[in-house]
C-alpha cells in the first residue's frame, strides 16, 4: 500500500481555498442559530410555522445541489463559491426586514441555495485534490472549524440580539459571511485546475441517473442523520425559551454543547483514517441520540446543559464523517454530480428536521420533538452501519 502524503503540508495548502471561506460561512450561519427561531416566535408565529420557515433553508439546500454542480462544471469551483457567498451574505442581512411568513420562506430558500453552493464547491475541491488516506483528517478539520464557528456564532448572535436587537444580529451574519470573499485575493486561493471544455464537460443529470441506486444506498442514512442534526438547532432554542431563558442565555445553551463538540474533531479524523469510518460514526451518532433523549426529558437548565454536552461530544466524534463517506463512495470521474445528488439528499434532511420539530412541538410539546429527533437519528445510524457498512477498508489499521 502506498504511504499517504504528509498531512501538515496538505492542511497548509487547503487553508486559504477551503478552510477560510468555510469558517466565515459557518460563523455567519452560527450567528443566526439562537436568534432566528426566537425572532419568529416573538413575531407571533406558532411553532409549526416556525418549523416550516426555518426548514425552508433545507429546501433551498436540497434544490441547490444540482444547479451548483452544473455551475461548477461550466464555470469552475471558484465562480460557484463567489456567487454562493454573495447570495448567503445578502440574504442573511435582510432577514429582519419582514415577519411575513411567505417572504421569510423565500429568503430562507435562497439562503439554502447559497449554502448548497458553498458546500458543493469546497467538497468537490477536496474530492478532486486530496488522496483518500488523508480525507478523514482533512474533512474532520472542516467539521472542526464548523464546530468552532457554532461555538462563537451563537454567543455573538445572542449577545448582539440581546443588546441591539435581532436586525443587528442579521446584519452581523451577512457581514461575516461576506468576509469569506477575501479568499480569492489571497495567495493560493484560486483553483488552478482548468475548467472542463464544452466537449468534455460532464452532464450532471445523466450522471446522477446512472448512479441513482448508489446515491439512494448512500444517502438515506445520512439524510436521517442530517434531519436530527439540523432539528436540534431549532429544538434547543425552543427548550431554552420554555425554560424562560433570555436571548443571550439561549445563545450560551446552544454554544455549550458545541464547545464540547469542537474539542473532539481531531479524534474523529484519526479514527476514520486509522480505524475505519464506522469506528467514528457509530459511537458518535449513538451519543447524539442519547443526548437528544436527555434533552427531551430535561426540566431544568442544568439538565438541558448536560444534554447539550452529551450531544456535543457525539457530534464532535462525527466531525467530517458524512463528507468523507460521500467522497469515498463517489465514482471516479463523476465526483461532482454524485456529490451534488448526495448533497440534495442531505438538504432534504435539513428540511425534514426542523419541520419535524415544529409539528411534534405543536402537537405533543417541545420535549416530544427532541425525542422524535432521537428516533430519527437512531434509524440513520442503523442504516449507515448495517446497509452502507465500512467505506474505509483501504486504511491501514495501525
Amino acid at each position: 500500500m502506498t504511504a499517504p502524503a504528509p498531512l501538515r503540508p496538505e492542511l497548509r495548502r487547503l487553508a486559504v481555498p477551503v478552510y477560510f471561506p468555510w469558517a466565515m460561512t459557518t460563523l455567519g450561519v452560527g450567528v443566526l442559530l439562537p436568534v432566528f427561531p426566537i425572532y419568529l416566535e416573538q413575531s407571533g408565529m406558532r411553532l409549526s410555522l416556525i418549523g416550516v420557515v426555518t426548514a425552508s433553508a433545507g429546501i433551498g439546500s436540497a434544490l441547490g445541489g444540482l444547479p451548483a454542480s452544473s455551475l461548477a462544471e461550466r464555470r469552475g469551483t471558484d465562480r460557484l463559491l463567489v456567487v454562493s457567498l454573495l447570495v448567503l451574505a445578502g440574504t442573511a442581512a435582510v432577514l429582519g426586514v419582514t415577519d411575513v411568513a411567505v417572504a421569510l420562506v423565500i429568503m430562507r430558500v435562497t439562503y439554502g441555495f447559497g449554502l448548497a453552493g458553498v458546500t458543493q464547491s469546497r467538497q468537490l475541491f477536496v474530492a478532486r485534490s486530496v488522496e483518500i488516506g488523508l480525507r478523514g483528517r482533512v474533512n474532520a478539520l472542516i467539521g472542526g472549524m464548523h464546530r468552532l464557528a457554532f461555538v462563537l456564532g451563537p454567543l455573538l448572535g445572542g449577545f448582539v440580539s440581546q443588546h441591539w436587537g435581532a436586525n443587528a444580529a442579521f446584519s452581523l451574519s451577512g457581514g461575516i459571511t461576506a468576509t469569506g470573499l477575501v479568499w480569492i485575493l489571497l495567495p493560493g486561493g484560486r483553483d488552478t485546475r482548468p475548467v472542463t471544455s464544452a466537449a468534455d464537460r460532464l452532464r450532471v443529470g445523466p450522471s446522477i441517473w446512472r448512479n441513482r441506486r448508489g446515491l439512494m444506498h448512500a444517502g438515506i442514512g445520512p439524510l436521517l442523520v442530517m434531519s436530527a442534526r439540523e432539528g436540534r438547532y431549532v429544538v434547543i432554542p425552543l427548550i431554552g425559551d420554555e425554560l424562560a431563558l433570555d436571548a443571550a442565555a439561549i445563545g450560551m445553551l446552544v454554544a455549550v454543547g458545541t464547545a464540547a463538540d469542537f474539542l473532539l474533531f481531531p479524534v474523529s479524523g484519526w479514527l476514520m483514517d486509522r480505524r475505519g469510518r464506522l469506528a467514528s460514526m457509530v459511537p458518535a451518532f449513538s451519543l447524539m441520540t442519547a443526548g437528544l433523549v436527555l434533552l427531551g426529558l430535561a426540566d431544568s437548565v442544568a439538565q438541558a446543559v448536560i444534554a447539550g454536552v452529551v450531544m456535543g461530544i457525539g457530534n464532535g466524534l462525527s466531525s467530517g464523517t458524512l463528507i468523507t463517506l460521500s467522497t469515498d463512495l463517489a465514482p471516479t470521474g463523476e465526483e461532482g454530480p454524485f456529490l451534488a445528488g448526495f448533497h440534495t439528499l442531505l438538504g432534504a434532511g435539513t428540511f425534514v428536521g426542523p419541520l419535524l420539530v415544529g409539528w411534534a412541538a405543536d402537537v405533543y410539546g417541545v420535549g416530544a420533538a427532541a425525542l422524535a429527533l432521537a428516533a430519527t437519528l437512531a434509524a440513520g445510524v442503523a442504516w449507515i452501519a448495517l446497509v452502507i457498512g465500512e467505506t474505509g477498508a483501504h486504511v491501514e489499521r495501525t
